[in-house]
């Protein structure tokens, strides 16, 4: 009996061998299948024989080397149905590496003297801001900048107000608008348990959409100007940064925007949303590389600066997220990426994602090196994402960073 036991337990482990290497030769197929393995000299090459094996449509390509631009590598179609090429003045929408603007914005007030980052956002708001949970908890501008606000999303909601969903554009509901109605008692979108979170403002690090788009209103609020229009006479002008806006109304070629598509290849209506200083940038490779030098070289562009080195070096202190979130920016863009470890120093950037949209941004400030990344398509988390995985890892080398 012991002889026929032992024959049937081998045999069963044979078959589950046999299983195992059944799967693991599938497995191996399917990887060789859909990922280009392949390291072509040539970094053009290389970008489309990646972007083509991970079926994605485009993408513009800033390497900054040396504190300068080192070169434009651009991939694919602004718009299939028309065959327009993506160019050195193709317009991406960047989704949240918007954010970076929106933070420098008010950093600028903080330089001026007009707020400081502990204060309390009610003393500059024409009505109140209170989290239902800790009334008696401040929100300040510092706890907006680094996602610990305690404002939440409410996602749902979030994305029903996408004007993907209206016909496209800029969207009908204002910033001011959306702010009394999502953050005020009584207001048509309020909801205590899905627009803020469980904890106390100030402890918990909580991405917040929400939070950039009131940060927006309230650079409007202090300096009664237009949100656009202050970033386009304080940022984008100084920084010459010709062919960047916020909205689509404002756009003078408008037909410069590339076209949007989703993970499938369908293309979308040019959109926005009601809180676009979180998402909604509009710009070039070449616009988005000249504020990342600016940002490098301790704020100065030809005629003055946009922010000094103290406010910078303030800016780029970690705050919270175990020392990943710094004021508006994030150090843990190469990790997000699984790609940890590969860099010279200490790398700081921000990603974006968005219908239609993927961004990734990053510089090294210490040997002044950058890499941008506009993709005007989502991705399709599959196997041939790992050509874009691998396409990224060599950019960063490309860039010495």
């Amino acid at each position: 009996m012991r002889k026929k036991e032992k024959y049937k337990k081998g045999r069963i482990w044979k078959i589950i061998g046999l299983i195992i290497g059944v799967v693991l030769l599938v497995l191996a197929t399917a990887i060789f299948v859909q990922v280009d393995f392949s390291n072509p000299k040539d970094l053009e090459k290389f970008v489309q024989v990646k972007m083509e094996k991970a079926g994605m449509n485009g993408v513009s390509i800033a390497i900054i080397k040396d504190n300068k631009i080192d070169r434009i590598i651009n991939y694919g179609d602004a718009d299939k149905e028309l065959g327009k090429p993506i160019t050195n003045n193709t317009v991406f929408q960047i989704a949240s590496v918007s954010k970076t603007v929106t933070a420098t914005a008010v950093m600028q007030l903080v330089e001026k003297g007009a707020i400081q980052l502990d204060d309390d956002i009610n003393a500059y708001l024409p009505f109140r801001i209170v989290h239902p949970k800790f009334p008696d908890t401040p929100i300040t501008f510092r706890m907006l900048l680094d996602h610990t606000s305690g404002l939440d999303n409410n996602w749902e909601l979030y994305d029903s107000l996408y004007t993907t969903h209206s016909g496209g554009g800029d969207s009908t509901v204002t910033l001011e608008q959306f702010m009394k109605e999502f953050f005020i008692p009584g207001g048509k979108w309020y909801d205590e348990a899905k627009n803020f979170t469980n904890e106390q403002p100030g402890s918990t690090f909580a991405y917040s959409n929400t939070g950039y788009g009131l940060l927006g209103y309230l650079v409007e609020e202090i300096t009664k100007t237009p949100f656009p229009e202050y970033t386009q006479q304080q940022i984008f002008d100084p920084v010459g940064m010709t062919h960047t806006n916020w909205l689509h109304r404002d756009m003078l070629i408008k037909e410069a925007l590339a076209v949007q598509y989703d993970s499938k290849g369908k293309a979308l209506v040019p959109y926005s949303l009601p809180t676009y200083p979180d998402g909604t940038l509009k710009t070039t490779t070449t616009d988005f590389a000249k504020f990342y030098l600016a940002i490098m070289n301790g704020g100065q562009v030809e005629g003055g600066n946009i922010l000094s080195p103290a406010t910078l070096e303030e800016m780029f202190k970690p705050q919270s997220d175990n020392g990943n979130q710094a004021l508006g920016w994030s150090y843990s863009v190469l990790d997000s990426l699984y790609l940890k470890g590969i860099s010279q120093g200490k790398v700081i950037g921000h990603t974006g994602s968005d219908p239609g949209v993927q961004t990734i941004t990053m510089f090294n400030p210490d040997n002044k090196s950058g890499l941008i990344l506009f993709f005007n398509q989502e991705l399709n988390l599959n196997l041939r994402t790992l050509n874009l995985h691998s396409m990224i890892k060599r950019l960063v080398k490309e860039a010495g960073m």
